[in-house]
């Protein structure tokens, strides 16, 4: 007679495991930005700014052409590793006015993105001051020059709380009989 063995395993299956701290709140190394939809960066800044159908219709032609080139080389929806330079390169078969345009856009969608927080201010202003150095015309170029100015940090030397406190010290104070009437 031949004895059977039973076989037993410690996995039991659909058998929820205790979940435990994930690798995304442990993980000691910062974390990359959330990836952003082009098409949605478009219409945001497309609405933000109140852009006609053609308008619009460029900023999304530009967000999907930047968005491809990233996911082309594998960074999809990481708007922080653009390369300005590369990617117009992409686009040499456009004439110089869609170019241009093109640029304009990218400036545009980049600012947006730096401004509300969705893409890390550092990178999107060194792509902007690229561009700035890679556009022909004046309009473009003076674009990117004030949304690159928008996006300039305080001095690192002064912190946030001393920089609100300096203008403070420096605002013109109430005389003696101001600050009697206030306080009686």
């Amino acid at each position: 007679m031949i004895k059977r063995r039973r076989f037993r395993s410690s996995f039991i299956p659909f058998r929820r495991r205790r979940s435990s701290a994930t690798a995304i709140e442990t993980a000691p190394w910062p974390m990359a930005p959330r990836r952003i939809v082009a098409v949605t960066l478009a219409d945001e800044l497309a609405g933000a700014v109140s852009a006609d159908a053609t308008q619009r219709q460029d900023l999304v032609d530009a967000a999907l052409s930047i968005g491809q080139w990233l996911a082309d080389r594998g960074y999809p929806g990481r708007w922080d590793k653009a390369e300005p330079a590369a990617i117009l390169r992409c686009l040499d078969f456009l004439p110089n006015d869609e170019r241009e345009r093109f640029l304009f856009s990218f400036v545009g969608l980049l600012g947006h993105g730096a401004l509300t927080g969705q893409i890390p201010a550092l990178p999107a202003k060194q792509s902007i001051d690229e561009i700035s150095n890679l556009t022909s015309t004046d309009t473009v170029r003076a674009f990117a020059r004030t949304t690159a100015a928008q996006l300039q940090p305080l001095p690192s030397r002064i912190r946030p709380q001393e920089h609100w406190s300096a203008s403070l010290a420096s605002a013109p104070r109430a005389g003696r009989r101001d600050r009697a009437r206030h306080n009686a």
